[in-house]
This record gives structure tokens, C-alpha cells and sequence, in this order.
């Protein structure tokens, strides 16, 4: 008899199988607090290759199989990013118990815009945006500010990230003036195609003519007065500042509802 003894933040679950064997205690990888306890009578030596065949075995099971670790996000920001924009989704990310790296043009630490000076630290990058694959992570986000115009929008690592995004399908989110990246990327000159053409998104006004006219997307401005977030499928746009809680709370939920 096999039993397996999850100890997570929602509790306890157990599950029982019937399997030959000796006895044996085996942790699996998984988000903090995941303790996979595996019992057997002691009637035979459980030798490696059981072992391995009873971890395959757990990481088959429904319920189980996605707890191999914390989701991984990826926020890419500028040099003179909107601090509240990159702390806001950030601390929603924290409390989800993601794995976030923070990637930027350089290694150097990223000063916020000036106007957030007083309040918020620079940023110290865990990687370049030539090292990144998008593969390696479960979302792609990127925060807003003035510093999009510069390291963002004319950024080829920052092109092929949001394309290997969206070819490898997966979760891309952009807040505030970011989501002009859906119409430069692959399309810098005009002459290319928009990854999110025809797709339902919101973004920061100035990026607007961008996202519509080079883009070719469905802008929707929402209402002006209160946060707004568009989600269209694995695609997630907030419109500004203002939505950044609600933005982060957004891709948080999303990448909890994929476990």
C-alpha cells in the first residue's frame, strides 16, 4: 500500500494505492509547504528504480501533477518605468507565491521615473533581456512608463520574447504604455505582421495610434475613471497607472486557474 500525504497551504489531502514495495519517504518538488509522504509495509527493499517509478507515478495524478512548482513570471521593466506599475503587480505576484525574475536592458539597477523618487527604490535586474526565453516562464509581463519609448519599443531581445510569447502560447501581459510593444513587435517599420491583430486589448492613450493603427487591434479604452483591464484569452492589456493592482490581481488569478 502506497500513501500519499500532501501537506499544502489548503491542507491536508491524502490519496492510497496498491503497489509491492518496502517503505519509503519521498519529497517531491513543489510550492512551499508540499510534502509528498509515500508509506508501504515493510515486506520487500524498495530499490531506486521503484523509487523513480512511484515519483513518475505522482507527478501523473490529477491535482498533482501541476504542483512541480511555483509559477514563474517574468517582468520586464525600463530605465524610468512607472514604479507603481512594476510594485503593485509585483506584490500580487509575491503573495501568489510566484517565481518572479525581473529583466532588463542592462545589469545595472533601474531607476523608477523621477516623479517616484521619493517613494521607491530602483530596481536591480536578475537578467538581461538577451538572456531571456520565454519558455522558461509561465507569463510574460512588462510594466509602462516613459523608459517603454526607449529600452522597450526599438529592443529586438524584447521583440523575440513577445514572440516566442505568443507563438509558445503564453501568458502575455502588458500594462500602460507596454502594450504599444503589440504594435511594434515584428512590425517596427510597418511592413511586418502585429502579433495581436484583430485582438480585444486597452492600453495607456498615448500608445493608442500605435496599438490601432500599427497594431490593427480592437482598442477599447474602457471607462476613464476606474481601473481597466481587458483579458482575450492568453492576452491580458491594463489601460494605466491607475490599473495596476487590478492588473497584477488579474494575471495573479489567471496563472492560479492554470495549476
Amino acid at each position: 500500500m502506497i500513501k500519499v500525504k500532501t501537506v499544502c497551504r489548503s491542507g491536508n489531502r491524502t490519496r492510497t494505492f496498491h503497489l509491492r514495495g518496502g517503505c519509503s519517504t519521498i519529497k517531491l518538488p513543489g510550492k512551499p509547504l508540499d510534502i509528498y509522504t509515500i508509506e508501504t509495509p515493510k515486506l520487500f527493499p524498495l530499490y531506486s528504480r521503484k523509487v523513480l517509478a512511484i515519483g513518475l507515478l505522482l507527478l501523473s495524478l490529477p491535482g498533482l501533477a501541476g504542483a512541480a512548482g511555483p509559477k514563474k513570471v517574468l517582468m520586464m521593466i525600463s530605465e524610468g518605468f512607472w514604479a507603481p506599475e512594476y510594485y503593485e503587480p509585483r506584490a500580487a505576484y509575491d503573495k501568489a507565491g510566484f517565481q518572479v525574475t525581473v529583466a532588463a536592458k542592462y545589469s545595472d539597477p533601474v531607476r523608477p521615473d523621477r516623479r517616484n523618487w521619493d517613494k521607491y527604490k530602483p530596481v536591480k535586474p536578475d537578467v538581461t533581456f538577451d538572456k531571456v526565453k520565454a519558455a522558461d516562464y509561465d507569463a510574460i509581463t512588462a510594466a509602462g512608463g516613459n523608459g517603454a519609448w526607449e529600452d522597450l519599443f526599438p529592443n529586438d531581445d524584447v521583440h523575440r520574447i513577445v514572440t516566442e510569447s505568443f507563438k509558445e502560447k503564453k501568458l502575455t501581459a502588458l500594462l500602460c504604455s507596454s502594450t504599444g510593444l503589440l504594435g511594434v513587435v515584428n512590425n517596427f517599420n510597418g511592413d511586418g505582421e502585429p502579433v495581436a491583430a484583430g485582438r480585444h486589448v486597452t492600453g495607456y492613450y498615448r500608445v493608442e495610434g500605435l496599438l490601432r493603427k500599427m497594431g490593427r487591434v480592437n482598442y477599447d479604452p474602457g471607462q476613464k475613471d476606474k481601473p481597466y483591464v481587458v483579458v482575450d484569452g492568453d492576452l491580458i492589456t491594463g489601460r494605466d497607472p491607475m490599473s495596476a493592482s487590478l492588473f497584477g490581481e488579474t494575471v495573479a488569478n489567471r496563472l492560479k486557474e492554470s495549476r
